[in-house]
């Protein structure tokens, strides 16, 4: 399965339970307040189940930003810009 841009950013905001439109390439962790410890659990959760990507603890520390998951999908070839 593969996913645009606008796709995975609307798919990243069901998982963080965020409006669609706060969820953009430059959010941060302090702009979502879905983005806490529960919500990283559901995201790894996500990516394994839906995706069959599993990130190792130094790959999740270095989610900082939208853009650094959006470059894990298009590492696993899931996002198609």
């Amino acid at each position: 399965m593969t996913l645009t841009t606008q796709a995975a950013l609307h798919w990243i905001a069901e998982v963080f339970e965020e409006k669609p439109a706060a969820v953009t390439p430059s959010a941060t962790p302090e702009d979502l307040q879905g983005w806490d410890s529960l919500g990283m659990l559901t995201l790894m959760a996500e990516l394994d189940e839906k995706y069959g990507i599993f990130l190792p603890e130094d790959q999740v520390l270095g989610l900082h930003s939208i853009e650094d998951i959006l470059a894990v999908l298009r590492t696993h070839k899931v996002l198609v810009d």
